[in-house]
């Protein structure tokens, strides 16, 4: 359990700390989630190449593309639908979701850079080798495979809950999106990657769902 009490607390600290207002759409905010992943992606690869286990995690297979292309789709569209109930066009709440847009910064330029593109991919890659290798491979062993995968994603989700008063409105309160997608999301993903056994499916609709969250949709 090392790890997974490693990649929570470390995951943890680097939300708390990026998701600050003073971080808002600065390359800051992306420097300080994308460096603790890559310490722990290093482990995660690390893992895997001891264990003799890299290239059947990684490697593609048939249907990979489109498997994930569609559960991140399926996940975009549920996310508008969440979105419509806890932050509606003409509450309050609707705050909530301009201050994670905010925190982003520009999408407009991060679509226009490849740099911020290839960045941002590199962020979803590491999180699952972090989550959906190392931690579920680790909580797998400890607790069992049908009790692995809601758990991953329970720790994964708990990263997120910073965001619940980094991210907060003086009119709207306490921001519950992130946590929300985050414990969605983990679920998915984490239920995904214990089906396929490996994780480029995963990858693929975690960069589908994050890609067009940020840069092709916009708040009413």
């Amino acid at each position: 359990m090392k790890l997974t009490l490693l990649s929570v607390a470390l995951i943890t600290a680097a939300m708390a700390f990026a998701f600050r207002l003073q971080l808002a759409a600065s390359p800051w905010f992306w420097l300080t989630l994308g460096v603790p992943y890559l310490g722990l992606a290093a482990l995660a690869l690390r893992k895997l190449w001891d264990e003799g286990a890299l290239w059947d995690v990684l490697s593609p297979r048939w249907g990979d593309f489109s498997l994930g292309f569609v559960t991140g789709g399926l996940l975009l569209l549920t996310s508008w639908g969440a979105r419509a109930v806890l932050a509606p066009a003409p509450s309050t709440r609707l705050n909530w979701l301009r201050r994670i847009y905010h925190q982003v910064g520009d999408t407009d330029a991060l679509q226009r850079s490849v740099v911020y593109t290839l960045g941002l991919l590199v962020i979803v890659i590491c999180e699952e080798l972090v989550w959906r290798s190392m931690v579920l491979d680790e909580l797998t062993l400890r607790f069992g495979t049908r009790r692995a995968w809601p758990l991953c994603a329970l720790c994964y989700g708990a990263t997120a809950l910073p965001t619940l008063f980094t991210l907060s409105d003086e009119k709207a309160g306490y921001n519950p999106l992130l946590l929300t997608a985050a414990l969605g999301c983990g679920l998915v993903w984490s239920f995904l990657a214990r089906l396929k056994g490996r994780l480029l499916p995963v990858v693929i609709a975690h960069g589908v769902f994050t890609y067009f969250s940020l840069v092709q949709f916009r708040w009413p």
